[in-house]
């Protein structure tokens, strides 16, 4: 059915949806008539308002925090439409798979759901400026739903007596109280200390070879971090004033250590990995359960940005090795997305002469991941894993080379095009219809619509001259169709109007 909601039903109504095919449908919309009513005031004092001028008001209040609970819930009925296209466009579920956590598009729709239940994080730093309410929105939501995989990815590399290593206290936190039923400031602390002393006197002791898949503490090991966690305690407790409630109480018996340190390992697997138990009745919880996305910690932050460093190190150093000509084919195949068969006649090659290149290219860059990863993460490349890497090494390859034009595109449209550049970021940026684009800087839609085509013109006249200078390359202009909408899809969605705001 069509997303096209009325105002009304865009801040009152959620979708009814269900997974076909491999891709999302709408059956219905869910109305909420405490919702509705709450629009209605808002909308009478403003009952010429576009969508995006509402959901301004809403995100003004919260950011002034003068909102209600309602004025939140019809933001995230207002972004449930944000939560349906970053899915349903494939490219953040493709992400998830790659990752290897086992979810459908809807269970990523529902995770994206569960951020868009918090509006007062996707818009706190909103300025009113650079986008649409909506623009932003998707952004943000598709930001957090990364974060997400890339924390349960980490969490799922390591067996279960080494996750609570690699997890931050905030998240274990975040997870006992989502998902423990553990609520007083007392019972945390006493389970964040056990597990403290769970690393220290376990975890460090042992082999670095074994630390990302540690066996089970024998009794000996249990004895020793319950003494210890006993001994935290004491000093602990020293350091509290006369008020006895907030002290923490000796375990006699480590059992009970093994018990707490079982319950913040199911409640952190819990918290963290995407599944289907998201629903509508998220949006009715009450200030207390509220859902909270899940933020990297430092440490994953750094093994990440490490990891990511490394391998793209090593596929540059490949890619240098590579053959001229083969490194040209791999950034119009891959930066430009320009077609094996399209780029016959600017190499002369014939289409499977250009398939092999392009695959031999990929194999040396293969070649390489696997030895990386034989060596440092002690992977010994198998068809699965080969299979694996080669899908990561096209999704990264990418963006990589597309980067390139793009950073040759932002530098020539920062030169002297501030009027220019305006324009643009109303309409691309903003999404305004060019007749309020036209109304806001006080002339007629035809002159926006042409200094909008001036500049596509210029830009795709400017790339198309770029790829001859640094690649030795002249486009046909058969190959110039793909500029246009290279040209177009980063106006669209890549331009950094704000820095030039």
């Amino acid at each position: 059915m069509s997303l096209n909601r009325n105002i009304k039903e865009q801040f009152s109504t959620f979708f009814d949806v269900e997974e076909k095919l491999n891709n999302l449908k709408v059956n219905n919309f869910l109305k909420i008539p405490n919702l509705a009513k709450n629009f209605e005031r808002i909308y009478q004092s403003f009952p010429d308002g576009t969508a995006e001028d509402i959901a301004k008001i809403f995100i003004a209040k919260m950011q002034k925090n003068n909102q209600t609970k309602s004025d939140e819930k019809n933001l995230s009925a207002y972004l449930e439409e944000a939560c349906f296209w970053v899915v349903e466009r494939g490219e953040l579920y493709k992400q998830l798979r790659l990752l290897k956590l086992n979810s459908t598009r809807l269970d990523c729709f529902q995770e994206a759901r569960k951020i868009a239940s918090q509006p007062i994080n996707i818009y706190k730093t909103y300025n009113f400026k650079d986008s649409n309410p909506m623009t932003w929105g998707k952004r943000q939501i598709k930001r957090e739903v990364r974060k997400i995989a890339y924390v349960g990815r980490e969490f799922r590399r390591y067996s279960t007596w080494s996750v609570l290593k690699y997890l931050s206290d905030k998240i274990l936190i975040e997870a006992l109280k989502a998902k423990s039923g553990i609520k007083t400031k007392k019972e945390i602390k006493s389970y964040v200390l056990v597990v403290k002393c769970y690393r220290e006197i376990y975890c460090n002791s042992q082999p670095k070879k074994n630390e990302g898949k540690l066996p089970e503490p024998n009794q000996t090991q249990w004895e020793e971090i319950q003494k210890y966690y006993n001994l935290r305690c004491s000093e602990y407790n020293k350091k509290l004033s006369t008020d006895e409630s907030d002290r923490l109480e000796e375990i006699t018996n480590f059992q009970t250590i093994k018990e707490k340190i079982f319950t913040c390992i199911n409640a952190a697997n819990d918290y963290i990995y995407i599944d289907d138990k998201t629903d509508i009745n998220l949006l009715e919880r009450n200030g207390d359960n509220q859902t909270e996305f899940i933020k990297l910690n430092h440490p994953e932050r750094e093994i990440e940005l490490e990891e990511t460093q490394q391998i793209a190190s090593i596929c540059l150093d490949e890619f240098a090795k590579l053959p001229l000509e083969s490194q040209k084919l791999m950034q119009l195949y891959y930066g430009l997305e320009i077609s094996q068969t399209e780029m016959k006649e600017i190499f002369g090659l014939q289409q499977y002469q250009i398939s092999r290149k392009i695959k031999r290219s990929e194999k040396k860059l293969l070649e390489a991941l696997g030895k990386w990863s034989q060596a440092n993460l002690e992977i010994t490349p198998n068809e699965e894993i080969i299979k694996e890497q080669n899908q990561a090494l096209k999704e990264y390859l990418k963006p990589y080379f597309k980067q390139h034009f793009e950073a040759a595109l932002e530098q020539k449209l920062g030169e002297n095009n501030q009027e220019k550049i305006l324009i643009l970021r109303l309409y691309y940026g903003e999404k305004l219809k060019l007749e309020t684009v036209a109304e806001k800087l006080k002339v007629s839609s035809q002159t926006i619509t042409q200094e909008i085509e001036i500049v596509k013109q210029n830009l795709e006249i400017f790339l198309q001259e770029w790829i001859k200078e640094k690649m030795d390359i002249s486009l046909s202009n058969s190959r110039n169709k793909r500029i246009v909408s290279f040209v177009e899809e980063w106006l669209k969605e890549e331009a950094p109007y704000a820095i030039w705001n």
